[in-house]
């Protein structure tokens, strides 16, 4: 699905969920998430987002907005990191080998020294390969 950062598209999918055209219930705001990104969020992470924001029981429009467009430069960042993973993962088996690894990191910045402690860095668990776990906690993205 299409990351949606539409200012006006956001305000139309608040609009249809509300049922005041003010403020979104965390029922609402979890069909309206799934109309914008395609996911609807549990309850506990609906919970849990409410509380954080101190909005009580009810989300206004602006709250609604910024919480989508943020969201969105996640999941933009996540495919972003995915793709990356993928072209390192030559064998497309899910995992970068340390071949694979020093191979891509070759070719991106041939001078680069310190290739394998990064990748002894970025294994984790130190099986000899580098899972997508282990590659996104070596971008710094939780």
């Amino acid at each position: 699905m299409a990351l949606v950062t539409d200012p006006e598209r956001i305000r139309s999918v608040f609009l249809k969920y509300s049922t005041d055209s003010t403020h979104l219930t965390r029922q609402q705001y979890k069909l309206a998430s799934l109309a914008i990104s395609g996911y609807k969020p549990s309850k506990s992470m609906v919970e849990r987002l409410y509380r954080d924001l101190e909005v009580g029981d009810a989300m206004d429009i602006q709250t609604f907005s910024s919480v989508q467009l943020e969201q969105a430069k996640l999941r933009s960042t996540s495919e972003t990191l995915k793709q990356i993973f993928q072209t390192f993962d030559w064998s497309c088996n899910g995992f970068i080998s340390k071949s694979d690894f020093l191979r891509a990191v070759n070719e991106v910045m041939p001078n680069f020294s310190g290739a394998e402690d990064l990748f002894e860095k970025a294994d984790w668990d130190m099986d000899g390969r580098i899972s997508w776990r282990d590659f996104v906690s070596l971008m710094g993205v939780s």
